[in-house]
This record gives C-alpha cells, structure tokens and sequence, in this order.
C-alpha cells in the first residue's frame, strides 16, 4: 500500500541532535559528544542544568577553547530542511572581536561539518560556524583566520546577550552553496564551540534543542 506524498513528508522525522532527554542536571555532554580541546588549550565545562522550563547545557570558560561534535553514522545529505536551537549568553567574552585575530573569541558556536570530519585542513571537509560574536555588525560573515575551508556567520551578539532565550533556525546547505559556490555535500556531524582562548576573559552560555527538521522535499 502506497501512501500520498503528503503524509509521507509529514511523517518525517525530526532528528534531534542534541538531546538532553536521558541526562541529568550535573551531567556533562550527552552520550554521542566527543570534545576536542583546541591547541592544548582547556576544554570549557559542560554540564547539564534545570532550568525551570526542562533541561539545558551550560557551557563555560575562562581562557578555554575546544570543539565539542557529534559525528553522524548516516550523513544528512543536501536537501531542504532547517537546523534550529535555543541559547543565551549570560556572559560575553569581554574584549572579544570576531574580526580581530587575536581577539576572535566567542561565548558559543553551532558549527556544520560538511564532507569527510578527518579531512579538514587538506580533505573535502568543510565547516560553517554560526556565531554568537561581540560587538561586531549585525550579519558579518567572514573567512576563518585558520583556514579558508571554515566560514564565519555572525547571528548574534553584544546586543542579544540579555538572558532572554533565543530561536535560532538556518539553512546550512543554502549557505554552503553562497560561500563556496559548488554544490555541498553531506552534513557528517555538527558540534558547539566556546572560545575564550584569546581573550583569557569569561563566557557564560546556555544551549538546547538542536535538531534537523526536514523540509518538504526531504
């Protein structure tokens, strides 16, 4: 038996990237998670809070920096659909300047990991990081310091940063294709990054939700 299109696409499921549902509060990342430190830097703390409206991650740092992912079995590949989140910033990083090279820190990242993770720096992989910057202009966009292989979207900032809870939603593979003007290949993980590295300053920030919400077409 065939079913109409329609609820087919409804049918859909969402994929939750990040859940909290089996943690918690004082738990760290959530099974799946790996972190990174960057450059021997330390690795912010993450740790599972109650909120008062369900669970959230809380990540923070003081002269700290590490990538934290989660790699994906089954790549997402190109197709519509929207990654979308909930954060704050109850600290910024003071002194940070996302287009200033030794001041680039960031209270939190969402960061997009296209093609081969392991191939980075040489490889097919490619990255976009969608920021919550400083004081900078409201839609900056600007090549990494490190590598043009990594994009920076600034979605938010010093103006955001008043403890209010914030819906973020994107459309990874449509910026892919504006950045690098080919044809993207699969999301294969997708992570958050905090970065006081720099600055050696204070970031306080809170995170859930994230998830892949497939779009019609998917």
């Amino acid at each position: 038996m065939f079913l109409p299109l329609f609820l087919l696409l409804a049918a859909a499921p969402l994929l939750h990237l990040l859940d909290l549902s089996d943690s918690r509060p004082g738990d760290g990342l959530p099974d799946g998670w790996k972190v990174k430190p960057v450059k021997g830097q330390p690795a912010p703390e993450y740790l599972v809070l109650e909120d008062g409206g369900g669970l959230v991650l809380r990540v923070s740092g003081q002269g700290a920096a590490a990538w934290a992912n989660r790699e994906l079995a089954d790549p997402i590949e190109p197709a519509e659909g929207r990654l979308r989140w909930s954060w704050r910033v109850l600290e910024l990083p003071r002194g940070g300047d996302l287009r200033d090279r030794a001041a680039d820190d960031s209270a939190i990242r969402v960061y997009v990991i296209f093609g081969k993770p392991g191939g980075l720096f040489g490889g097919s992989g490619r990255i976009v990081f969608y920021t919550w910057g400083n004081a900078e202009p409201d839609g900056l966009t600007l090549r990494s310091f490190v590598s043009d292989r990594i994009q920076i979207v600034r979605v938010a900032g010093e103006m955001e940063a008043d403890s209010l809870w914030r819906d973020q939603e994107i459309d990874p593979f449509a910026d892919y294709r504006r950045f690098w003007r080919r044809d993207p290949p699969g999301i294969t993980a997708v992570g958050i990054m905090q970065d006081t590295d720099m600055t050696r300053a204070m970031a306080v920030a809170e995170f859930r939700g994230l998830r892949w919400e497939p779009g019609e077409g998917s």
